[in-house]
């Protein structure tokens, strides 16, 4: 009986771990009309698949991909850099804020002791610059950023320093991710991913463990999953 009573234990939820673009704020389509812009500059007009390729990597491989494809004599470092030039949503854009309902999850998540964490492959500058600009700095005890790891998203690497940071166990873990990437990551670091539906733009979660469409209810949700 003691037995199964510890099991129980280790299964308890004790930490969340956020992706950040579009799981905290709708960042997703804003950032990828800057590369849309600079491909347009070139003579090369994007699909809507080629643009979502982008999400939830470091976007060296897409760009290596769009270049090669569409004839532009550039190295994907070179053209990202030049992406950089023109600015980004987590410093310019003037409707940044948070996920409908999300501050309210936040606030619930503190008070009921559990850890949150943000799990990025943004740079540190931007996701800190963002998280201030919103007033959400308070939230998160961990932060490990696209700059603070060795392999970005598709890897778990990322998640599991901040399990290890938090002190937590992978089944102590609940990740809440939006794009296929950041699910594949979640769910080999060993944790409960739930899919987020709540951005504009709309990806493959089917690799989550659960749906949510937003924050809205999210006390109703929790129960399901503890």
């Amino acid at each position: 009986m003691r037995y199964k009573q510890s099991q129980k234990e280790v299964k308890m939820k004790k930490a969340v771990l956020f992706d950040f673009d579009g799981v905290i704020a709708d960042t997703e389509m804003k950032t990828l009309a800057y590369t849309e812009e600079l491909f347009f500059k070139y003579g090369a007009v994007l699909s809507m698949e080629e643009k979502i390729s982008y999400i939830g990597t470091d976007g060296k491989e897409p760009t290596r991909k769009l270049l090669e494809k569409n004839g532009i004599c550039k190295t994907a470092e070179e053209f990202l850099e030049e992406r950089r030039t023109l600015g980004n949503v987590y410093e310019n854009s003037q409707d940044l804020k948070p996920m409908e309902g999300l501050v309210e999850f936040l606030v619930w998540l503190k008070t009921a002791g559990y850890k949150i964490g943000i799990v990025s492959s943004t740079s540190t500058r931007l996701i800190v610059t963002a998280l201030n600009r919103m007033k959400l700095m308070s939230f998160p005890e961990v932060l490990i950023c696209g700059d603070m790891v060795t392999k970005k998203k598709p890897s778990p690497e990322g998640y599991r320093k901040a399990m290890e940071y938090l002190e937590v166990m992978p089944e102590e873990t609940v990740i809440i991710e939006d794009s296929p990437s950041g699910i594949r990551a979640g769910k080999a670091a060993g944790a409960y991913v739930i899919g987020y539906k709540g951005a504009e733009v709309q990806q493959d979660t089917t690799g989550a463990d659960t749906l949510w469409k937003d924050y809205a209810l999210f006390e109703e949700k929790w129960k399901k999953i503890q």
